[in-house]
């Protein structure tokens, strides 16, 4: 099965560009990360933009934004079988301490902290709940980086990033987007 969907991964941006230009519609464009994550994303956003695959599906606006996201699970990010996944956007953006895993899994934890705190800045580490979504996420010069959990799933985690977007236009999106459509 996922030999199959490695297979499909390159189509699918493909896929949805031919789709893009053959229609005229005003219906929102559903980006899927996995049967778990969708993000619906305004067709005001995909008018003249470019679709391709990076880790995941991602999108280039007209005016030059660029939003992408993939799922993240223990296996991707080279974590223990028992750890939970749920609790990595917590972990990673420095809202918990990672003190109580062993000193390797903290080392890692405690330098990807520094390193998004070097990226995007301290202070603005936010966390919304939308229905069954929590939304944990930073915003910097340099754009925003979310990473969205599902209530009562374990599996994965879907990371959005954007570059060239505010923080309410990037947090709207995400909040507004947000699908668990089968």
């Amino acid at each position: 099965m996922s030999k199959q969907l490695g297979l499909l991964k390159p189509i699918a941006p493909i896929a949805l560009a031919f789709a893009l230009q053959g229609c005229a519609s005003t219906e929102p464009v559903k980006f899927s990360y996995s049967s778990e994550f969708a993000l619906t994303v305004p067709v005001s956003q995909i008018s003249g933009a470019t679709v391709f695959s990076a880790d995941g599906p991602a999108l280039k606006t007209a005016e030059g934004q660029l939003l992408s996201g993939r799922v993240i699970s223990n296996a991707s990010e080279g974590l223990p079988d028992d750890f939970t996944i749920r609790d990595y956007p917590k972990l990673i953006l420095g809202l918990d301490s990672p003190q109580a895993f062993d000193e390797e899994i903290a080392r890692l934890f405690e330098n990807s902290t520094k390193e998004i705190q070097h990226t995007y800045g301290d202070g603005g580490v936010f966390q919304e709940t939308v229905g069954a979504f929590t939304i944990y996420g930073v915003c910097g010069d340099v754009g925003c980086l979310s990473f969205v959990t599902k209530a009562d799933f374990e599996d994965h985690v879907l990371t959005v990033h954007g570059t060239g977007i505010s923080k309410e236009e990037f947090t709207s999106l995400i909040k507004g987007g947000l699908h668990a459509d089968r």
